[in-house]
């Protein structure tokens, strides 16, 4: 069984053990160290903030310090979980999806994302941010930069603000680590996409060989569940998801019908 907590650590104990540096987003942006292996790991934690927590324990057993995206929703927003992360030596950010959520209006954009941030803020120091896809909105959250600076606010952006030129990049977000068409917006500028990499064991596989010297890992930690019960709920809830994110990205690509006349 496939996307488990025990899973996830397999993949963090292979890293470990093939000589690589596992850091957070903050960290590699503040000293990009040249020389030797680095995996970059960012947790977005779009729902299910616990099963963030016991990655972060897990992590924390193990000596490693990565990153974690909370979203402003009650799904995502737990301040006894935050807290918690905060104090086992995770980087906390902001996983923000103001645009959609003010449906566009800039000015409204601009006001959500500044009290948000000032709200997540009173429970952690937050230097970093990180997009959510909201793969339902017709835009991309990254819009918002169009009419303001995320620097004025003291942070930098998990995909703005960094080069992955380079790097192999993983993402969980089609319910695997390879390509999928259920992926509407998970891209990194510069990434590499690696074509034989598809579940927990061949990403740990691929990280024994030390085949790229820089690999980023993006996780959803609600996908990663030990017991059986939530374990299957979530594989239900992934594969409904990923078929209507399918859907959206034909209907995306489709070409515009001409009006009348």
């Amino acid at each position: 069984m496939d996307f488990t907590q025990a899973k996830y650590v397999s993949i963090i104990e292979a890293a470990l053990g093939a000589g690589y540096r596992v850091c957070s987003i903050r960290d590699w942006y503040d000293d990009p160290v040249k020389q030797g292996r680095v995996l970059l790991v960012r947790h977005d934690v779009d729902r299910q903030p616990w099963n963030a927590l016991e990655m972060a324990r897990n992590e924390h057993a193990r000596g490693v310090r990565t990153s974690y995206y909370f979203r402003s929703l009650p799904c995502s927003f737990v301040p006894e979980v935050i807290t918690g992360i905060r104090d086992l030596g995770h980087e906390i950010g902001y996983h923000y999806e103001d645009w959609s959520l003010a449906r566009f209006d800039k000015a409204r954009a601009i006001e959500m994302f500044d009290t948000n941030l000032k709200r997540l803020r009173e429970f952690a120091p937050v230097s970093s941010i990180a997009m959510h896809g909201s793969p339902l909105s017709r835009e991309s959250n990254l819009s918002i930069w169009k009419h303001c600076d995320f620097r004025d606010w003291g942070v930098i952006d998990a995909i703005e603000s960094l080069d992955f030129k380079g790097f192999a990049s993983f993402t969980d977000a089609g319910r695997t680590f390879g390509q999928t068409g259920a992926n509407l917006r998970d891209y990194l500028r510069g990434e590499d996409r690696i074509d034989d990499v598809h579940s927990s064991d061949d990403l740990a596989a691929f990280l024994r060989t030390g085949r790229y010297e820089r690999v980023h890992i993006g996780v959803h930690p609600e996908r990663w569940n030990d017991s059986a019960l939530p374990w299957a709920r979530q594989w239900a809830f992934d594969f409904a998801a990923n078929s209507v994110k399918r859907g959206l990205k034909l209907v995306r690509k489709a070409p515009a019908q001409a009006g009348p006349g």
